[in-house]
């Protein structure tokens, strides 16, 4: 399980990442607390922190957001 903190755009982020498959990882939001974002990933991989990583920063408003991605 990963854990995505961020204080804004939240909302864009599950949408962005919820049931999708991108580069082999495929992600499914569990729970929000706070300004923390739980997502199971398959496979649970060093490489799961990475593409989510450039997923966000290569979407729409990733260039101004901050965050932060661990495993939980």
């Amino acid at each position: 399980m990963i854990v995505i903190s961020m204080p804004l755009q939240r909302e864009f982020v599950k949408e962005l990442l919820n049931d999708k498959t991108v580069e082999g990882i495929t992600y499914r939001f569990v729970k929000q607390e706070g300004m923390k974002l739980f997502f199971e990933v398959t496979p649970n991989s060093d490489a799961a922190i990475k593409v989510t990583k450039n997923t966000i920063k290569a979407s729409k408003y990733g260039s101004s957001l901050n965050f932060m991605v661990d495993y939980v």
